[in-house]
């Protein structure tokens, strides 16, 4: 018995059919980059800064020219949609999940003006910075908290909370550090560092135990296990290192004085509990990754803007440690973050190469 053939059908061919183009590299990012990309300015100058404390000169001004340039990129594609979509981004910053991300922007102020301060020594420019800094932190963080409240969508523990919550924590302790770069010798400023310091360190005993508590007692995918959950260990991180400041700064202020075992004990408490993360935030990473085949974010596909707040946490740990064995004269700390450095930059390298493929390669996929 004979086959019948079957031919296929070809959609008939329009002569003036428009070819549509392939937007530019600048169309794709501006339209794939969110508030949340400023995570990328976070990691790239806390990796300057902690570059520049272990002596690699060389090495922390190229971050620090990079970051600039991250920055004003970034900026521009914000403003851009501020201006042309702004239902949307007022959407995302009233969500639980996406909320929190809108922070990244002040705390990638803050690092901006820690690094022109550092680097330059342009104390009048980072006041400025600061000042903007502190404008948007409080827009942000009690805008947030108020939609977050005042909503008639709540959203469970299991679904609304995550490791990102914990950049509020994370921008507190920025604009703290950031005060005491620019007014270290003010007692007033102190003043207002110190009480920043400690409402961060009440923020992240709130946050964190609703984070546990959701990690411990609900199903917890491999896809829901993201790099944000290294903010755990990033808050404190931050923590250690606005505590350091105070105490390396505030020699000559009565109230930093008054207070001094105090700090120099949470300091402490809030760098070991920081310490005790990182194994356990390995092992549950080589689970996601390793056990899980979730895509590295060395690939275009397994690229995410919140692989970011992995790099951050790495780079604030090695810095904080470093300021921490000053602050308490404890040579032997500085063996950490004179290796931790270099783990620290070979993620940031393997996350900017899946960056620029993303960047690259998302388009022609879109």
């Amino acid at each position: 018995m004979r086959r019948k053939l079957k031919i296929k059908a070809h959609p008939p061919v329009i002569m003036n059919q428009t070819v549509k183009k392939e937007p530019n590299i600048w169309a794709r990012a501006a339209y794939y980059f969110s508030p949340s990309d400023f995570a990328m300015v976070m990691a790239t100058g806390i990796l300057a800064i902690a570059a520049l404390l272990e002596g690699y000169l060389w090495l922390a001004r190229a971050f620090f020219i990079i970051d600039v340039l991250l920055f004003v990129a970034l900026l521009l594609f914000m403003v851009q949609n501020w201006l042309f979509h702004w239902p949307a981004f007022i959407k995302e910053f009233k969500s639980y999940e996406k909320g929190p991300g809108v922070f990244t922007f002040v705390i990638a102020l803050c690092m901006i003006g820690n690094e022109v301060i550092l680097f330059n020594d342009w104390v009048w420019l980072g006041k400025i910075i600061l000042t903007i800094a502190i404008i948007f932190w409080l827009v942000i963080i009690y805008g947030f908290f108020f939609f977050i409240t005042t909503t008639p969508h709540k959203k469970s523990l299991k679904d609304g909370i995550n490791g990102s919550w914990l950049l509020t924590v994370v921008s507190i302790q920025a604009i703290a550090v950031l005060i005491i770069y620019c007014w270290g010798n003010s007692e007033v400023a102190m003043f207002m560092a110190t009480c920043l310091f400690f409402t961060g360190c009440v923020f992240y005993l709130y946050l964190m135990s609703l984070i546990v508590y959701r990690i411990s007692f609900f199903e917890l995918h491999a896809r829901d296990l993201g790099a944000a959950y290294w903010i755990n260990m990033g808050a404190t991180a931050i923590m250690t290192l606005a505590g350091s400041l105070l105490l390396l700064n505030g020699r000559s202020i009565h109230l930093i004085t008054a207070l001094r075992p105090f700090i120099k004990g949470l300091t402490l408490l809030f760098w070991s509990a920081g310490t005790w993360w990182v194994p356990l935030l390995i092992m549950l990473g080589i689970w996601r990754h390793g056990v899980r085949k979730v895509k590295l974010p060395v690939t275009a596909r397994g690229y995410s803007p919140t692989y970011w707040a992995f790099v951050f946490p790495l780079g604030m740990y090695t810095a904080s440690t470093y300021r921490l064995s000053e602050t308490l004269d404890l040579a032997f700390l500085k063996v950490i973050p004179r290796y931790f450095i270099f783990f620290a930059l070979i993620t940031w390298t393997a996350l900017m190469m899946g960056f620029v493929r993303h960047l690259l390669l998302k388009g022609k996929s879109a």
